[in-house]
């Protein structure tokens, strides 16, 4: 298989997965079978492309010119290819994950809850692969789209309207303030091809830049920077496997990916043009890290807890961006702090979702006061709950540690003491709203009537929780082999 091939195989897999779901809805079985399939398919295409680039290949695939010098086309880079391998093979776990809760639960149109996943999943993958900003912006569409069926999915009074303020942010923000943006960038430019070093680099005045910046950055609502968040909690109403692919694998991890790419191939780094914009930004996502937090704090279905929590993390992604456009030493730190935490956030926001999913459909509980003691029924569950807690507070060896230590150092190296103040706050603030939760649910006594399933938790639901759960360990060993995996993007006079 070329390289070429595989790239082809991981953006239209998904789409031919999609449609034989759809068209093999019964036996359940063999439905599940090819969503499983399908994904492990996928995976092996994601490392395979890693492979490739780690060799110094290269593979791009263009599709349609619209307009002179902009492609719809697609590339393969270490960004990319690394968000390509976490974001796939997280999916691999949710493939068999969805398939035990959707027994489990007896959700209604099975098929189609799966489709769409499989969907959301092309469209972020999309997102990874985008060789310019023309496609990103499509490929983002296409993943709005896609996500929209998901928090719409059980159809009630309270589904509709979030769906539909789900979907009016995130195309409002990205056709109102993106899209200009994008224009913009092409008649200064002429081309929208991402490239290294920045195509503005050179050809803007400091107030162009700073608006482009502005316009970039709050187009891009997937990251939920405020006000542009409001998708992500109303995404919460949607079903526990809609859940991990919207907050988890698909539509805040596409975020992340476009602030960095924005940032180093459009603007480049150290770009001392967008400075002003950059710091107003930071403080923005910086209040934004602790204002989410403290909701999180005040809500009590776990849903909404995580919604809130999960967008505490994502901001500290848009930050270690937004560092890497300040002058200095350290804007490498700030987008392999962005780039690592966009890791992290995915491993333990998939296993908090994935923990509650399967507590929800044995328990039925989904309140946070009525997890206490639930770690004593459903031990691996909560070991993995607790685990990914760690990981989101910044506790050391897991996955998040290391990505908040980075943007620390990156905001501190930056002269922004402040901002790297800010970001602690967040992770205290976070260890409050999921620390307690996590150890009472182990500690405290066992509940009498913990299960309404007298079999209790499958090997379907309780395993992808504690591979997922392993995966926060990864950076402990993969820290620098990914620095040295990334290093093409942010090195001068590389390719």
């Amino acid at each position: 298989m070329t390289v070429e091939i595989a790239l082809f195989c991981i953006l239209g897999a998904p789409l031919v997965q999609a449609a034989l779901i759809m068209l093999v809805q019964k036996p359940p079985g063999l439905r599940d079978l090819i969503h499983i399939l399908f994904s492990l398919f996928t995976g092996g295409c994601a490392i395979y492309l890693a492979n490739a680039v780690a060799h110094g290949e290269t593979a791009r695939i263009v599709l349609a010119r619209p307009l002179p010098n902009v492609d719809l086309a697609f590339a393969i880079d270490p960004l990319g290819a690394m968000m390509a391998v976490v974001l796939t093979g997280l999916g691999v776990l949710h493939a068999v994950h969805a398939a035990g809760i959707v027994r489990a639960k007896q959700e209604k149109a099975p098929a189609r809850l799966l489709a769409f996943i499989a969907l959301a999943m092309s469209g972020v993958t999309a997102v990874a692969f985008s060789a310019n900003l023309f496609s990103f912006f499509v490929a983002y569409q296409a993943l709005s789209l896609a996500a929209f069926p998901l928090v719409a999915h059980r159809g009630d009074e309270e589904a509709r309207p979030a769906a539909r303020a789900f979907l009016a942010t995130l195309l409002a923000s990205s056709i109102g303030l993106f899209l200009p943006a994008m224009i913009w960038t092409y008649a200064i430019a002429g081309a929208l091809d991402f490239q290294a070093g920045g195509v503005l680099a050179g050809r803007v005045d400091a107030f162009t830049a700073n608006a482009l910046l502005v316009l970039f950055v709050l187009g891009i609502a997937m990251a939920a920077i405020p006000p542009m968040h409001r998708w992500l909690p109303a995404s919460s109403t949607g079903p526990f496997p809609a859940l991990v692919a919207i907050q988890a694998l698909a539509v805040l991890p596409a975020g992340g990916i476009g602030i960095l790419k924005v940032v180093t191939f459009v603007f480049g780094t150290a770009m001392a043009e967008a400075v002003l914009a950059a710091q107003a930004l930071i403080v923005l996502v910086g209040i934004g890290m602790i204002g989410a937090a403290v909701i999180a704090l005040s809500k009590q279905d776990i849903r909404e807890r995580l919604a809130y929590s999960v967008m505490a993390q994502s901001l500290a992604v848009v930050m270690g961006a937004l560092l890497a456009l300040l002058p200095g030493q350290y804007a490498a730190a700030g987008l392999f702090a962005a780039a690592l935490q966009i890791v992290a956030l995915a491993c333990a926001a998939a296993t908090l979702l994935m923990a509650a999913g399967t507590t929800a459909a044995i328990t039925g509980r989904t309140k946070v006061a009525d997890y206490a003691g639930l770690g004593r029924v459903m031990p691996w569950t909560f070991a993995g709950f607790a685990i990914a807690s760690a990981s989101m507070i910044g506790m050391p060896p897991f996955a998040g540690a290391w990505a908040k230590l980075w943007l620390i150092a990156a905001a501190a190296g930056s002269g922004l003491v402040w901002a790297a103040g800010l970001a602690s706050v967040a992770a205290i603030l976070t260890f409050i709203h999921l620390g307690p939760l996590a150890a009472n649910a182990l500690a405290a006594r066992a509940p009498t009537d913990a299960f309404k399933r007298p079999d209790g938790a499958s090997i379907l639901l309780a395993a992808p929780v504690i591979l997922a759960a392993a995966a926060t360990l990864s950076l402990l060993v993969l820290a620098d082999p990914l620095a040295m995996f990334l290093s093409p993007i942010w090195t001068p006079g590389s390719p």
